[in-house]
C-alpha cells in the first residue's frame, strides 16, 4: 500500500511540473504578443506624429516638397542627402505632400503622406515584415508663409 501511495505522489508532482510548464509557456507568449504589438503600435504613432508635426511646419514656413520629406524623416528641412533611412527606416521616397483646394479660400489644405513603411515582428509563426497602414495628416493653409 505504501508503495502505491508513494507512486501516486511521484505521478503527481510530474503532472503539477507539466502543467506549470504549460501555464508559464501560455504566460510567456501571451507577455511576448503584448510586447510586439505595442512596438507595432509606438511605430505607428511616431510616424503619425511626425506627420502632424511636418505638415504644420509646412503650412507655417511655406516649404516645398523636398523640405517636407527632409524634415519627416531627418528632422531637418536642409539636409543635402536624400538616400539614408532615418529612424525606424523612413525613407524620403515614402513621404507625399500636397495642395489641396485653391489658395486663398477656406478650403485650402496641405496635406503629408506617409505610405509603404515597414515593420518586422518577431514572433514565431507570425515573424515578416508588415506593411503599416497609410498615414495622412493635412493642416490648413492660411497662415501659409506668414513666417518668411
Amino acid at each position: 500500500m505504501l508503495v502505491l501511495l508513494n507512486r501516486r505522489r511521484a505521478r503527481q508532482r510530474g503532472s503539477a511540473m507539466v502543467e506549470g510548464v504549460f501555464v508559464l509557456l501560455m504566460t510567456f507568449s501571451m507577455l511576448l504578443f503584448i510586447i510586439e504589438m505595442g512596438r507595432f503600435l509606438l511605430i505607428q504613432e511616431y510616424i503619425a506624429e511626425r506627420a502632424r508635426l511636418t505638415v504644420r511646419k509646412a503650412s507655417v514656413n511655406n516649404w516645398t516638397a523636398t523640405q517636407v520629406k527632409n524634415f519627416l524623416v531627418y528632422s531637418n528641412p536642409s539636409t543635402a542627402t536624400l538616400t539614408a533611412p532615418g529612424p525606424l527606416g523612413l525613407l524620403p521616397s515614402q513621404v507625399t505632400y500636397a495642395t489641396l483646394g485653391t489658395a486663398g479660400t477656406p478650403n485650402y489644405r496641405l496635406q503629408v503622406r506617409v505610405s509603404g513603411v515597414s515593420a518586422s515582428i518577431f514572433i514565431p509563426r507570425m515573424a515578416r515584415n508588415r506593411s503599416l497602414p497609410t498615414v495622412v495628416a493635412t493642416a490648413p493653409a492660411q497662415s501659409l508663409g506668414l513666417t518668411q
